[in-house]
């Protein structure tokens, strides 16, 4: 089973930090390592009415509508550069959240 540890070497640090962390918190969403739990679980999406992550509810959490660049999402697909992210790392932050998105 993905851990938010995993979640966060294999995609957060290497796809994501760049523009949602430290220094550049784009959409005030912090993805860094020690701040990405706080930042997405129960948290209202700026851009629709769902949580970023439901936890336990991967088809509602809007963190999965962008990175599966679902019809109705606000503005691209994430990430905006590079490749999109695999159907197995999608898998694991479904997986991880459908378990209840523990902290650890």
């Amino acid at each position: 089973m993905p851990t938010l540890s995993s979640i966060q070497a294999m995609v957060f640090d290497p796809r994501c930090v760049a523009h949602h962390g430290g220094q550049s918190v784009e959409a005030g969403l912090d993805l860094s390592e020690g701040m990405s739990h706080a930042a997405l679980v129960n948290v209202p999406s700026t851009q629709t009415a769902l949580d970023l992550v439901e936890p336990g509810d991967a088809e509602n959490s809007y963190l999965i509508h962008k990175l599966e660049g679902r019809p109705g999402i606000f503005r691209d697909l994430m990430p905006p550069i590079g490749d999109p992210l695999t159907a197995e790392e999608i898998g694991a932050i479904r997986d991880w959240i459908n378990a209840g998105a523990p902290a650890e």
